[in-house]
C-alpha cells in the first residue's frame, strides 16, 4: 500500500470515528429514538494506586476496550510514534535525516527504517496472522484497537500529552497494526536486530540513496570488501554481530526464581519475577489486571505496549515469569550465488532467482518538503537478503536471514493460554500447546508449592545433524564463528540443509521440583542445584551458551542464594523463604563472580612492589568492599569499571582454579594473572573517573541517577547483579571529572535493568503480591505516574499489587471507569 493511500485510509477511518460518535451522541440526546442496540464493547476499569487499571469484562472483546483505553490514557506518544515506524513512515513524519534509538540499545537510520518495515511488515502478514489467531486472540486485538481509538477520539489532537500534542501523526489504530505489533514483538530477539543490515542490503556495485553518513559508508565499505575472503576476527567484530550482544550477553536479561515447598516457610509457591528491560520505546513493561471470569481468566501482571493483555503475572492459584531464553530462533544462510548475475543463487545445482521488491518511501528534506525514495530489496526462499561491511554482498556469496519467528503466528493465543493455567503441571501442558512465546524461558509456581521450570520458546527446527553438516567450515569461519559467539551461518547451496519452523514440544526441556528452580538467562542445563538437564537440540543453546558450560555471575549468584538460605548460611533468620527475606536477599546486590576473585587479587597488589600509590589505594577500597553492588557500597562503581576492563573475566587466564563441568557453581574461582591485571588497574586509576582517592570511593546512591524535575532520583541496583540496572555513563556535571550513570529525564533512553518487578505467594485468602514497575505506568513524562514508582523504587520499596475484590476495593486511590460503545 502507498504512503498516500495509508494516509487516505486513516483519515476516512478518522471522520468514520468521529461520525460514529457524533450519531451516538445525537441518539443519546432524543428521548424519542428506540433503546440503542447492545453495545459492542463494554468494560469497567477498577483504577488501583500508580494507576494500575484491573479491567473486568463479560468477554475478550471487552477486556481488550478497556485496556486500551487505559494504555493510551498512559501511552498513546510512544506508541503512536511506534505505529509510525511500523508503517515505514518515519522519513516522511520525521526526517529522512533522522533516526531513533531501537528496541535493543541500536542507533537506526529512519530510512533503512522504513524500508525494513516496508519489506517485512506488510498487510498480507497481517492477514496472515489475524487469520491463525484463535477467536479470543481475535476479539482481544479488536477490543484493543476500539478502545485505543476511543481514547484518541475523546481526547483529539488538542488533548493529547506534550509529547505528540497536535502531532498530525497520531492516527487510529488499526487491527492491521495491532497484529504487525505481534509480530515486531515476536522478532525483538531476532531480525529486530538487524533493521539496517536488511533494510539496505544492495547487490555489489549499487549504493542506496541515503541522507545518513553512517550508513553510507558501511555501504561503501561493503563494496571495498567484497572481494575479500571473510575473517573470523572480522565477521566477531561486524555490526551483525555487535547487534547481536545486547541478547547474547544478556543485557537485555531476566531473573527468574521459583520456590517450591520444601523451600518455603508456608509451603506455598513464591515466585520472583524480574526482567531486566530498556526503560524506553515499546519493550517497557505496563502493569494491567484483566478479569474475563465467564473464559476462565484472571491474571494480573505486566505486557509490552501494545500487546492486550499479561505476559508475565500470577492468578488466583499460578504465577509465573520469564527470561530470555538461548535459543537460535533464526539462522543466517550464506548463499553461493550465479557467477553471471548476482541476484541468483544456485541450490542444488540450479541457479534460483532472488525475489526482487521495489519499494518507494516518502522521505522530508530539512525544508519540509516531500520527496520519494525507491529502493529494490530482495527475498531468497529462505527470508530477506541482509549485508553489512563484513558480512557483505559480493559476486560470488551473499546473506540472508531465516527467522523462526517470521512464521509464529500464535503468540497471543499462547498468552491466553498460560493465563487460564491453574498449576505448573497446566501451565507446562498449555506452553506445549503452540510452543509459541518467541524468545523466554518459564518459570512458575503455585499454591500448593510445585515449581516448573520450561524452556518451551521458538527455535529454528535444526537437527544436530546440520549443525554439524551444514554449518560450512575452511575456507569460511562460520564454524569458529559458531563455537565463539553461537552465531550459526548454514549454507543454503542444498536442500539438505532445509529447515522449517520451530523445535517442537517434545524435543523442549522442562523440569518440575518441590523446592526450586531459577534461570538468569544461560541455557536450560543448570535449573537447580543438582538437576542437569542435557541432550537437547543443539541449536536451543550454541558456543558459550551451550550445555555444560561456564555459566553466569547472576545464574551462580540465584543458586548461591537458594544454597545459603536453606542452609541458614546467609546471616538472616530461620533456613526457609518467605517473601520478606527473599526481598531482603534481593536488594543486597550480592556480586557472586567477585566474590571469587576479588579478594586474591586484592592481596596481590597490595603486596606488590611495583604498584603505584593510587593502584595501592584502588585496592585497599576493593579490600575494604562488601562485595555487593548495594547503594550505600564502597567500591561497586571502581570494581564495575575494572570488570569490564578485564572482558568481565570471562578469559580462562584470569582463574586460579579453571571451570569444571562438576561444579558449576564454585568455577572458575580464585584470581590468576594478576600482574596482567594490576596493569588494566593502573590504567583505570589514571582516567578522570578514578584519579583522586574521593573518586574512587564513589557510591552507587551517588553515580546512578535519574533526573526529574532537575533533581537527581538514585537508582538501585547493579549491572552485573540480580538487583540490576544500568544507565548511559556521563561525566556530571560535564568537564568536573565526577561520573553519573544516567538516563534522558524525558524518555528514560539510556537506561535498562529492573522493569516489572513481583514476588508472588499465597495465603487463604488468594496472591499476596507485591512488586515495582521501576519507571511506572505511563512514558508521557507529564503524567503523574511517570515518576510516582520510581520514587517509591529510588527509596527501595516495593508496591502492593492487588489482586483479590477485597484488595482492590480496600486501596486508597481506588476509583471506578465504565465505558462502552
Amino acid at each position: 500500500m502507498s504512503s498516500s493511500m495509508a494516509s487516505l485510509r486513516r483519515g476516512a477511518l478518522a471522520l468514520a470515528l468521529a461520525g460514529a460518535g457524533l450519531l451516538l451522541a445525537a441518539c443519546s440526546n432524543s428521548d424519542s429514538d428506540p433503546a440503542p442496540p447492545p453495545a459492542s464493547y463494554s468494560a469497567t476499569i477498577r483504577y488501583t494506586s500508580f494507576g494500575v487499571p484491573h479491567v473486568k469484562a463479560d468477554n475478550f472483546k471487552g477486556a481488550g476496550y478497556g485496556y486500551g483505553y487505559a494504555f493510551a490514557r498512559d501511552n498513546i506518544c510512544t506508541f503512536a510514534e511506534e505505529i509510525v515506524t511500523l508503517h515505514g513512515e518515519r522519513s516522511k513524519v520525521f526526517g529522512e535525516a533522522g533516526g531513533y534509538l531501537g528496541q535493543l540499545g541500536d542507533q537506526w537510520d529512519n530510512i533503512s527504517s522504513d524500508f525494513f518495515y516496508k519489506l517485512l511488515f506488510t498487510p498480507a502478514l497481517a492477514a496472515r496472522v489475524k487469520a491463525a489467531s484463535g477467536q479470543d486472540s481475535q476479539d482481544i486485538t479488536a477490543g484493543f484497537v476500539a478502545g485505543y481509538n476511543r481514547y484518541l477520539r475523546e481526547v483529539g489532537a488538542a488533548g493529547l500529552p506534550a509529547e505528540c500534542k497536535g502531532a498530525d501523526w497520531v492516527v487510529p489504530m488499526t487491527e492491521d497494526d495491532a497484529y504487525l505489533r505481534y509480530m515486531q514483538a515476536a522478532m525483538a530477539g531476532s531480525s529486530m536486530a538487524f533493521i539496517r543490515s536488511i533494510g539496505s542490503a544492495q547487490p555489489p556495485g549499487v549504493v542506496v540513496a541515503t541522507r545518513t553518513p553512517k550508513a553510507r559508508a558501511t555501504q561503501l565499505a561493503q563494496n571495498a570488501k567484497a572481494a575479500k575472503p571473510l575473517t573470523l576476527a572480522a565477521l566477531q567484530n561486524s555490526s551483525i554481530a555487535t547487534s547481536l550482544k545486547v541478547i547474547q550477553e544478556h543485557v537485555i536479561g531476566s531473573n527468574g526464581v521459583a520456590l517450591g515447598k520444601d523451600a518455603t516457610e508456608s509451603g506455598a509457591g513464591i515466585v520472583l519475577g524480574n526482567p531486566h528491560f530498556p526503560w524506553w520505546g515499546t519493550l517497557r513493561l505496563n502493569q494491567v489486571h484483566m478479569t474475563v471470569a465467564s473464559a476462565g481468566y484472571d491474571v494480573y501482571g505486566a505486557t509490552l505496549l501494545g500487546v492486550p493483555l499479561p505476559l508475565i503475572g500470577f492468578n488466583s492459584t499460578l504465577a509465573w515469569t520469564h527470561t530470555f531464553s538461548t535459543d537460535n530462533r533464526f539462522t543466517l544462510r550464506v548463499l553461493t550465488l550465479d557467477p553471471t548475475d548476482a541476484t541468483r543463487y544456485v541450490k542444488d545445482g540450479v541457479s534460483k532467482p532472488l525475489t526482487a521488491v521495489p519499494l518507494t518511501i516518502s522521505a522530508k528534506r530539512s525544508d519540509g518538503s516531500l520527496h520519494d525514495i525507491t529502493r529494490t530489496l530482495y527475498l531468497s526462499e529462505f527470508g530477506p537478503m541482509l549485508a553489512d561491511a563484513d558480512f557483505a554482498w559480493s559476486a560470488g556469496s551473499a546473506f540472508a536471514i531465516q527467522d523462526a519467528n517470521y512464521v509464529n503466528y500464535k503468540l497471543i493465543d499462547q498468552v491466553i493460554l498460560n493465563g487460564k493455567a491453574t498449576d505448573v503441571d497446566s501451565l507446562r501442558t498449555a506452553a506445549a500447546t503452540y510452543v509459541a512465546m518467541p524468545w523466554v524461558n518459564t518459570m512458575a509456581a503455585d499454591k500448593a508449592g510445585k515449581t516448573l521450570y520450561g524452556n518451551f520458546s521458538v527455535a529454528a527446527n535444526v537437527a544436530d545433524a546440520q549443525i554439524a553438516g551444514c554449518v560450512p567450515g575452511a575456507p569460511y569461519p562460520f564454524q569458529d564463528l559458531m563455537n565463539s559467539i553461537g552465531l550459526v551461518v548454514m549454507t543454503g547451496s542444498t536442500s539438505l540443509c532445509d529447515w522449517a519452523g520451530g523445535v517442537g514440544a517434545a524435543q523442549r526441556p522442562w523440569v518440575t521440583r518441590s523446592d526450586y528452580i531459577l534461570n538468569a538467562n544461560d541455557s536450560h542445563w543448570w535449573p537447580q542445584a543438582t538437576t542437569f538437564l542435557s541432550g537437547y537440540p543443539k541449536i536451543i543453546a550454541t558456543g558459550p551458551d551451550a550445555e555444560a558450560m561456564v555459566q553466569g555471575e547472576r545464574t551462580r549468584n540465584g543458586h548461591a542464594m537458594v544454597r545459603d538460605r536453606l542452609a541458614g548460611a546467609d546471616g538472616l533468620a530461620g533456613n526457609k523463604f518467605n517473601v520478606a527475606n527473599l526481598q531482603q536477599l534481593y536488594l543486597q546486590g550480592r556480586f557472586f563472580r567477585a566474590e571469587k576473585w576479588v579478594p586474591e587479587f586484592v592481596a596481590a597488589c597490595l603486596a606488590s612492589a611495583t604498584a603505584s600509590a593510587a593502584a595501592k589505594d584502588a585496592c585497599s577500597v576493593l579490600q575494604g568492599w562488601n562485595l555487593r553492588h548495594g547503594m550505600l557500597s564502597s567500591g561497586a562503581i571502581l570494581f564495575r569499571e575494572f570488570y569490564e576492563r578485564l572482558g568481565e573475566l570471562r578469559d580462562p587466564k584470569w582463574w586460579a582454579v579453571p571451570y569444571s563441568v562438576s561444579d558449576p557453581l564454585e568455577t572458575p574461582r580464585g584470581a590468576a594473572s594478576t600482574a596482567a591485571a594490576l596493569v588494566e588497574l593502573e590504567a583505570l586509576v589514571l582516567t578522570r573517573q578514578f584519579d583522586t582517592a574521593l573518586k574512587r570511593r564513589a557510591r552507587p546512591i551517588d553515580s546512578q541517577l535519574v533526573i526529574r524535575g532537575g533533581v537527581p532520583q538514585p537508582i538501585p541496583g547493579g549491572r552485573y547483579t540480580f538487583n540490576n540496572w544500568r544507565g548511559q555513563k556521563t561525566e556530571f556535571p560535564p568537564l568536573s571529572g565526577n561520573f553519573a550513570y544516567l538516563a534522558d529525564p524525558l524518555n528514560n533512553q539510556g537506561a535498562y535493568g529492573n522493569s516489572y518487578m513481583q514476588f508472588v505467594t499465597w495465603d487463604a485468602s488468594g496472591p499476596v503480591a507485591e512488586g515495582m514497575l521501576t519507571y511506572g505506568q505511563s512514558s508521557h513524562a507529564s503524567s503523574e505516574h511517570f515518576n510516582d514508582l520510581t520514587r517509591l523504587y529510588s527509596a527501595g520499596q516495593w508496591a502492593k499489587l492487588p489482586y483479590t475484590d477485597a484488595q482492590i476495593t480496600a486501596d486508597p486511590n481506588y476509583r471506578v471507569v465504565t465505558i462502552s460503545e
